[in-house]
Order: C-alpha cells, then sequence, then structure tokens
C-alpha cells in the first residue's frame, strides 16, 4: 500500500472527515484532501506524520478496526489493544514504511497465537478494574478465573514490562474447567510477552504423567519465545494444599491457599497495597530459591549437539527417539570415515563418544527411528545420526555411504 492508500484506510475505518483531522494535526484542509486523493505523498514534515499517527491511535478503538489495520497492513500486532503512545509508535512506522519485519519464530508464534478477540469479558467472566492500593476478596472457583484474568488485563494497560513471578501449585484444568477459557488464558500470557513481559514460573509437582505433559504442552508456546524461565521444586509434594501465586512487583498480586479437597470453598485475594505485594515477592524468591531450573533452551546446533553428547555419555538404560539411524544400525567402515572427515573439537568428542558406546554395550538401549526410501538418501535428506554440523548445516547421507 501507498502512503495515500493507508492514510485514506485510517480516514475510512476512523470515519474522519477532512476537518476533523486538520484540527487534529494543525494543517489545512487542502492539504488532507491532497493526501486523501493521491495528489500529495507522504509529508516530508515527520512531526506532521507523528501527529497523524497520535490521533489515528486515538480513534482506533473497537476491536473491529484493530483486525482491519492488522489484515490491511499484514502486521499481526495492530489486532490488539496497546498503551497508546505505543500503537501511534506502530502507526507511524507503518506510514513512514518502517515496520520492522516479523520473520523470527518468537514473532511467528505471537503473531500465530494472538487474535484480535476482546479480554474483559472471556465465556462470561468478567475482568474487574485493579484499584490502586486496595484489596480484593474473590471467592470461590470462578473468583480465582475472574482474579487471573483481572491481573494479566491489569498488566496489559501498564507502561513498564518486567518480570512476572508465577507459582500455581493447583491443577488449572480443574481452575479453568473450559477448553475455550484456557485457550483465552493462552493468548493472554503470550500477549504479556509480545508486550515485553518476561515470566519466571515455579512447575507444580505432577501428580501423573498425564498432568505434566498437558501442563507441559500448554506453556510450550510461550517456552520456545525464550521469555520464560522455569522451575520445580525437587522433593515432591502431597498435593493437599492447593496455592496460586501471581506477582508484579511493586504493582499487583493474585494469590490463594486452601486445602486441594475444598477449592471450590476458597478465596482469591488481588492485591495492589505495595506492603502486601513486597511479603509476596519475598515469599516467592524465597521458595525459588529452593528451586532447580526445569529446563534448557537451545539455541544453536552446536549448542543442541552438545547436549545430545551429555545425554549419550549418561551410562544409564535409556530411550531415545532420532531422524536417523543408530550408530550400532551404522557400518564400521563408514562410522570411521565419518569420524576421520571430522577432525575438530566436537568430532573429538564423538570419536571419544563412540569408543566410550563400545565399552559399555551391557547398557540396555532402545532407539525408535523411522526407516529412510532410497529416495529420500539419494536426495540427501536423511541426517547422520551424530548431531555435528558444518558450518550450521546438518550432515546427510550420500548415495555413496
Amino acid at each position: 500500500m501507498t502512503f495515500n492508500d493507508k492514510f485514506k484506510f485510517l480516514m475510512d475505518i476512523t470515519n474522519t472527515n477532512n476537518t476533523t483531522l486538520a484540527g487534529a494535526v494543525g494543517i489545512d484542509n487542502s492539504a488532507v484532501s491532497l493526501y486523501r486523493s493521491g495528489k500529495r505523498k507522504c509529508p516530508r514534515n515527520k512531526e506532521i506524520l507523528r501527529r497523524m499517527s497520535d490521533y489515528f491511535a486515538s480513534s482506533i478503538k473497537l476491536s473491529y478496526q484493530r483486525k482491519a489495520l492488522a489484515l490491511a497492513s499484514d502486521y499481526s500486532r495492530f489486532n490488539h489493544s496497546r498503551p497508546l503512545p505505543e500503537y501511534s509508535d506502530m502507526l507511524y512506522q507503518w506510514l513512514a514504511d518502517e515496520l520492522p519485519q516479523t520473520n523470527t519464530l518468537v514473532d511467528g508464534i505471537l503473531n500465530e497465537n494472538i487474535s484480535s478477540s476482546g479480554t474483559n469479558n472471556i465465556m462470561g467472566i468478567k475482568s474487574i478494574d485493579v484499584i490502586p492500593n486496595a484489596t480484593s476478596i474473590l471467592y470461590k472457583s470462578e473468583g480465582k478465573k475472574q482474579a487471573v484474568i483481572s491481573f494479566i488485563n491489569h498488566l496489559l494497560t501498564l507502561e513498564d514490562h518486567g518480570t512476572v513471578y508465577v507459582w500455581i501449585d493447583d491443577d488449572v484444568y480443574s481452575i479453568f474447567d473450559n477448553k475455550e477459557i484456557l485457550n483465552s488464558i493462552q493468548e493472554l500470557l503470550l500477549r504479556l510477552i509480545d508486550y515485553g513481559y518476561t515470566i519466571c514460573q515455579i512447575s507444580p509437582s505432577p501428580v501423573n504423567t498425564t498432568q505434566f505433559f498437558e501442563e507441559f504442552f500448554y506453556w510450550v508456546p510461550a517456552y520456545i519465545t525464550g521469555r520464560v524461565k522455569s522451575y520445580y521444586y525437587p522433593r515432591m509434594r502431597d498435593n493437599l494444599f492447593s496455592k496460586i501465586s501471581i506477582i508484579y512487583p511493586p504493582h499487583v498480586a493474585v494469590y490463594s491457599d486452601c486445602l486441594s479437597t475444598v477449592s471450590d470453598n476458597s478465596f482469591t485475594v488481588m492485591t495492589t497495597e505495595p506492603a502486601v505485594v513486597s511479603i509476596k515477592e519475598n515469599e516467592f524468591k524465597t521458595f525459588l530459591s529452593y528451586c532447580r531450573p526445569t529446563m534448557n533452551i537451545y539455541e544453536s546446533a552446536e549448542d543442541v549437539s552438545e547436549c545430545f553428547h551429555r545425554i549419550l555419555n549418561t551410562h544409564v538404560n535409556h530411550i531415545q527417539k532420532g531422524l536417523s539411524l543408530p550408530p550400532a544400525a551404522m557400518p564400521e567402515e563408514l562410522i570411521t570415515e565419518f569420524l576421520n572427515n571430522n577432525p575438530d573439537s566436537l568430532g573429538v568428542n564423538l570419536r571419544t563418544s563412540y569408543q566410550l558406546s563400545t565399552v559399555f554395550d551391557d547398557l540396555r538401549n532402545v532407539d525408535i527411528c523411522p526407516l529412510a526410501t532410497a529416495e529420500e538418501v539419494i536426495a540427501g535428506h536423511v541426517p547422520v545420526i551424530f548431531p555435528v554440523v558444518r558450518q550450521q548445516t546438518a550432515v546427510y547421507y550420500t548415495p555413496r555411504s
């Protein structure tokens, strides 16, 4: 879209006439008419463009306007409301053809998962206003839902974006007993990350593997952004108590404690009183000091390779699912050739790893792997099991090998 196309589009979706915009921006009606008709290009005076952006940002208040703008600009971050200065800045960049390209993994995840739906009423759960220096008491499971949603919505209105502390020692699937509500909460979490927040999470002790994987995969989109640090308490608890503690110091905290067997008779506190928020922050950090990191996120191929080496060098029984046949199924000549062709330090580590694997033949190792077709091998699509890269490029089988 040209500047004039964008300008006319914004005038239309905000239902703005020439006189109104001219008065807001401080230019003549005739200049607005020329911009609208395409007879005058983007103003060289960037201050005029800035004032236009401020006006349009303050006029785009409805979800259908934001959605239309996101579709027209092909920039999904216009989809949802933001603080006015930030939205104005994005409009300025769009009008000036300076919008950044969203081609990173994080942007892709965020843009794919963030919709333009409203957040003040999710499946009948109404968000309440967070009043400064005040405390609200919300009751039963509905109160927990309302407190969490209100907490997140409040954070979306703040200008400073720091670290949110999350400790939910409860079964979220029993609290938010509706898949659509869970999806909406997940969307709000991604929106917080999109705004620039980071999350420090203490994961609950799973009652069973099903619960563990349900909660893990729920958080996966947020984990992949690299903006969530997750920890766990190494001593298994008996799940006697249900606990929620979500803090954004020094602004607001939500917390709830009760016996897990009577969770529907509980109450949840949402407070903005600085002293209480500080106490809950200290409590969280004290408990965090007893915890251990849940996972590591590897961004480079070399880091992934070293991780696999540590796993394969652990002298215990293990099961692995790979993309190719395991070393045990490779001809010895091929292994020798491969190791000789990788004289670097990583290749030396591989040779040591392979030699160790021959020493510990008594260990049980189960490999789950696909069998490639001849066509895939000829096309060079089948990777060698060794996680080695050459200038960030994986090593693949060739028709000869």
